[in-house]
């Protein structure tokens, strides 16, 4: 069966007027294109939808690091109390960690005025590549809407940096980079590179089954044979916050941007 797309098919060479690349690795993007940009960072399963959660249930910031004794390291500097460990590798919760990266996990008896010292296998590095952006917000479904209004009020180039599954691309990451691009066409003329246009494909063809298509990839599958299935549902929470994490400088941290969203923009 072939499904319809979300919107009619409408031609997708666009006069050039700003700029929308997306990245479907980190790896794939560099310090000097990101310069004085825009970048928006995407990982769907599950960091940027777990620092969406944190910070919604209290935490003041996140404090992403690339690896696991970085991580100890920073934490044990903070007052005792005032932080949490939280992250993954393998999809598993780190020994000795406080928490895992189940968005539910981030509650608000655990994380009112706590600092998030958080590691993951994918997305926390990704928001470390995407930091030589002038600016740069974190995406999921669960902020869609108002993450839609920050980007359209901002006039850089955007660069969406899609943090992938163990180095592969990743259907979910993609399909959200992708309802980001058909946001912004449906506001006006964009100039796209090509992992922009696959990614708009992606979102065309499998917007309507959001959830079985996080259950479907790589990435969704091995939080089900992990017995992870609840975080699945969760991310696919569309608009459940109205938040926008940005990534704040000296110290490099995650705070709340912006908060409110004049309109829902997910189309059902």
């Amino acid at each position: 069966m072939v499904r319809k797309p979300l919107r009619p098919q409408r031609e997708k060479v666009m006069p050039a007027d700003r700029e929308v690349s997306v990245h479907l690795l980190p790896n794939l993007t560099n310090q000097e294109c990101l310069t004085g940009s825009l970048a928006v960072v995407i990982d769907v399963l599950r960091a940027t939808t777990t620092i969406v959660h944190a910070l919604a249930a209290g935490c003041t910031n996140v404090r992403p690091c690339a690896e696991v004794e970085e991580a100890r390291e920073l934490a044990g500097q903070m007052r005792i109390g005032r932080a949490l460990l939280g992250g993954e590798r393998e999809g598993l919760p780190i020994p000795g960690f406080d928490l895992g990266n189940s968005p539910g996990a981030y509650t608000p008896a655990l994380c009112r005025g706590a600092t998030l010292v958080m590691t993951t296998t994918n997305g926390t590095r990704a928001i470390l590549r995407a930091a030589a952006a002038e600016r740069v917000l974190l995406a999921a479904f669960v902020n869609y809407s108002a993450i839609c209004e920050q980007i359209r009020q901002d006039a850089r180039p955007l660069h969406i940096l899609c943090a992938g599954t163990e180095g592969e691309v990743s259907l979910e990451d993609s399909l959200l980079a992708g309802a980001l691009v058909d946001f912004l066409c449906e506001q006006g003329e964009r100039r796209l590179n090509d992992s922009a246009r696959l990614a708009w494909d992606c979102f065309e063809h499998h917007g309507r089954v959001l959830q079985g298509a996080l259950e479907l990839g790589k990435g969704g599958a091995k939080l089900r044979s992990l017995g992870y299935h609840e975080d699945i549902l969760a991310a696919a929470q569309v608009d459940a916050f109205h938040l926008v994490p940005e990534v704040k400088r000296d110290p490099l941290r995650v705070e709340v941007g912006a908060v409110g969203i004049v309109k829902r923009h997910w189309i059902s």
